[in-house]
């Protein structure tokens, strides 16, 4: 496994010990959230855990992006995007003439986007600082709205959807991969883990109907979703 500490008040020794403790126990070394701005947040001590390899085999990127069917020249936001695994993917899948926002609300994840985008020469990818409560993006910017082990971080989820929708092109869709909760698998703590009831539930009251439900995903649920006439 490859991962860097680069940045991080942490040694090699102890970001070992973490990612050990991490994976037995679930977050048992350091929490996977921490405080932020007075808010919930993923812990960037655990971006290398974002980064590692074997992510591809549990969350199967490629057969994400490939079931969402983007249009040519898609345009993308990839919200709460963290160090940009999804947003370099999706760069690729939109290609030159389309366009992917990388959000992130920390700014070690906004610097950490900034250097991606630089060294990968991903030319179609506009980093931007978002807001706890909006995302900051232009109104009726994009085809697509994708989060991945976000939502269940926004505290006001049904105010900040409805203002999801706002960025949303006509016919524009909600994409949201979050954590069963009968899953015993690395990641969020189970607390912090919400029924996929809960979520179909609250973006109904946002303002969104759900397109469809996909159970490829190991240890996800994968809800697609437009916005109700």
């Amino acid at each position: 496994m490859r991962y860097s500490t680069a940045g991080f008040p942490f040694s090699r020794r102890l970001g070992r010990c973490c990612l050990i403790g991490f994976l037995l126990s679930g977050g048992g070394c350091l929490p996977v959230m921490k405080d932020y701005a007075g808010h919930r947040v993923f812990n960037p001590m655990y971006l290398f855990y974002l980064e590692w390899g074997l992510r591809d085999k549990w969350q199967k990127p490629d057969e994400v992006i490939t079931a969402l069917e983007l249009p040519p020249s898609a345009v993308v936001a990839d919200i709460g995007a963290g160090g940009g695994y999804f947003t370099e993917k999706f760069s690729a899948a939109v290609g030159p003439s389309g366009r992917v926002y990388a959000t992130d609300v920390q700014e070690v994840m906004i610097k950490r986007l900034g250097k991606r985008v630089g060294r990968r020469g991903l030319g179609n990818v506009s980093v931007v600082r978002g807001g706890f409560h909006d995302t900051m993006l232009p109104e009726s910017c994009c085809d697509l709205a994708f989060f991945s082990s976000v939502y269940k971080e926004i505290d006001a989820r049904i105010s900040y959807m409805r203002n999801v929708r706002r960025i949303l092109k006509p016919g524009g869709r909600v994409a949201i991969l979050e954590y069963r909760r009968d899953v015993d698998a690395p990641g969020p703590e189970p607390g912090s883990r919400l029924a996929q009831e809960q979520v179909i539930d609250e973006m109904q009251s946002a303002g969104f109907v759900l397109l469809k439900s996909l159970d490829f995903l190991p240890r996800e649920y994968f809800l697609v979703f437009g916005a109700a006439p």
